[in-house]
């Protein structure tokens, strides 16, 4: 086990099955011109890309004895990530994503089951994991699991970053729990109700909250720290494939955060480094490491 886990992520991880076409079909066929297999899930690929990014990472989940599975643990193993958090749950399945990216415009649908995996209970959080981490990263799933987490973290002076994008029983406890929301738009303004999205950031500002803020997607993002509202355009760049460009916003915000950036920075970083994953097919393929990070942020400064 890492005595030097920076940064650790508990949530949702699952197999994600790739297919780039040529247009998404309804009640059609269409050949496919591309495809991949790879880890994915919110909090588990912002993990990974931190840990591509330098940082020492590691990972609280859950998977089923299965081939699948199997692959999930040893995927996040060859990013470097510390896998002694998960659990494997005998006769299960594990998590699995299917995503058909459309070729011209980089989007994509997603149709995606949980598995049968026994969910985190909240005596299976490794204490000494948080513990070992200056911030922990949730994404809303395991969510009993993640409760606990949090609490511990605060316990031992441990940042909680949540990345709020879906709407799951107990969600507001974890947001009152958290240090950094960065919900999507499309979470800010069904929790918030607010249309405007500076006036979602501040909604989103609860509790002990150190920071908030929403992701845009090709529009930017807007962050509010309780006295001044930040606003980041996004890079344009040519998008091949968007898939997991929020979760790896998380991980590299995350990043940044822990060197110690202003939240100015912390945007701007993470959006380059999502922009740059849109550049190349695969949610986790297309991670960038931080010598192609730094070079592109000095070529758009």
């Amino acid at each position: 086990m890492s005595a030097k886990a920076t940064i650790t992520g508990l949530g949702f991880c699952g197999m994600d099955y790739l297919c780039l076409v040529p247009h998404i079909p309804l009640d059609d066929k269409v050949e496919i011109l591309q495809s991949a297999v790879q880890g994915g899930g919110p909090s588990v690929n912002a993990i990974a890309a931190a840990a591509r990014l330098g940082a020492a990472t590691a990972f609280i989940g859950c998977v089923g004895n299965d081939q699948r599975g199997r692959d999930i643990v040893a995927g996040l193993a060859a990013e470097g990530v510390d896998v002694s958090g998960m659990k494997t749950r005998e006769d299960a399945e594990s998590a699995a994503g299917f995503c058909w990216i459309e070729k011209q415009s980089g989007k994509r649908s997603i149709a995606w089951t949980r598995g049968t995996a026994r969910p985190l209970s909240a005596n299976e959080v490794a204490p000494e994991l948080i513990r070992n981490s200056k911030l922990l990263h949730l994404d809303g799933h395991q969510t009993e699991a993640a409760i606990a987490a949090a609490k511990l973290a605060h316990q031992y002076g441990v940042v909680v970053s949540i990345d709020a994008g879906t709407l799951v029983p107990g969600i507001e406890q974890l947001l009152e729990l958290a240090d950094i929301i960065i919900a999507s738009e499309k979470f800010a303004r069904r929790y918030t109700g607010q249309s405007d999205m500076e006036a979602a950031a501040k909604k989103l500002f609860v509790a002990h909250c150190k920071f908030s803020a929403v992701t845009m997607g090709s529009a930017g993002s807007v962050g509010f720290d309780g006295r001044e509202l930040f606003r980041c355009p996004a890079f344009k760049v040519n998008a091949v494939d968007t898939t997991g460009a929020g979760d790896v916003f998380h991980g590299a915000f995350a990043y940044e955060y822990i060197r110690g950036r202003t939240w100015l920075e912390c945007l701007r970083f993470a959006s380059a480094v999502a922009a740059l994953k849109c550049t190349r097919f695969g949610g986790r393929a297309g991670i960038p490491d931080l010598k192609t990070t730094e070079e592109f942020l000095k070529q758009h400064e």
